[in-house]
């Protein structure tokens, strides 16, 4: 099999875009899409000082090496959610990481909010996703940043969708947009970069540049029941997950309330936002 646009062999096929290229070639077709993307749906804006959110996956570490070569400024927050070797092993992914696309990398240890992931019982995931990004906003916000990326990818967000339309909360789509604005002074704008890249391709990515990361999953992490259902489509229907997420991009109409926390003086939606209710029943220094 030959690469398609320089002849020589090619090392991947993409069935989506029924094309076959070699290393050289699928990584500046790749940095192509993704620039794409962000001038095309004005992901970034041209004053914006950028937070990337790492986690030390291949999608994160894809994110930030793409827009380094990209030629985008910006900084970097990793997260120690303090869940033993496996944080552990995250950290040193992303400290690697830094050294290599040469970014000033922070670091935010859940310690210091007095409790770890471990020790949340109930939602384990959904306490994690609330702490995360309420840690990121925090972060972002006091620190002078206009926006924080993340390495949400097209399945993620296609998954997201559909897990919602099927529970009854269809109002959820408005996290699917590329870049979704702040509605509040003490939120900062959120973006994703990769939202038209697939896990594969960020995976192909990484590998080939030899970039950094952990590739096993959290042991928290919940069996991806409908992450598995978008697999299974794409899989007979190349193609699917980009074209059905492109079909979603639309602008929501309804306005959210704006409260604060009691506690914390965070954006909440009542009168104690959840993060200061975890921290308040798991915290030891609370």
């Amino acid at each position: 099999m030959k690469c398609k646009k320089c002849a020589n062999k090619a090392v991947v096929s993409l069935r989506a875009y029924k094309i076959a290229l070699c290393a050289d070639c699928y990584l500046e077709f790749y940095s192509r899409l993704v620039h794409r993307s962000i001038k095309k749906h004005k992901i970034f804006m041209e004053n914006d000082k950028i937070l990337l959110a790492v986690s030390g996956g291949k999608d994160s570490s894809a994110m930030a090496s793409v827009l380094s070569d990209i030629g985008y400024g910006f900084e970097m927050l990793h997260i120690d959610l303090g869940i033993g070797r496996y944080s552990e092993d995250c950290r040193r992914k992303v400290e690697e990481l830094a050294k290599i696309v040469e970014k000033d990398l922070h670091v935010v240890d859940l310690r210091d909010y007095g409790f770890k992931i471990p020790e949340v019982r109930g939602r384990i995931c959904s306490a994690c996703g609330t702490v995360k990004r309420y840690v990121m906003n925090k972060f972002a916000r006091e620190n002078g940043f206009t926006v924080v990326a993340t390495g949400h990818t097209a399945e993620d967000l296609v998954s997201f969708y559909l897990k919602n339309v099927a529970g009854g909360q269809k109002e959820y789509a408005e996290k699917l947009l590329p870049r979704v604005e702040p509605f509040d002074e003490k939120v900062v704008a959120r973006a994703k970069p990769l939202f038209e890249m697939s896990e594969k391709e960020n995976m192909l990515f990484a590998i080939i540049k030899n970039l950094p990361f952990k590739g096993d999953e959290c042991p928290y992490a919940p069996k991806p029941e409908w992450k598995e259902i978008v697999y299974e489509i794409e899989h007979k229907k190349p193609g699917f997950v980009k074209n059905f997420l492109r079909g979603l991009l639309v602008e929501t109409k309804k306005p959210l309330e704006t409260k604060y926390c009691s506690i914390c003086g965070e954006v909440s939606i009542g009168e104690v936002c959840a993060f200061c209710k975890i921290r308040k029943r798991f915290s030891k220094t609370s």
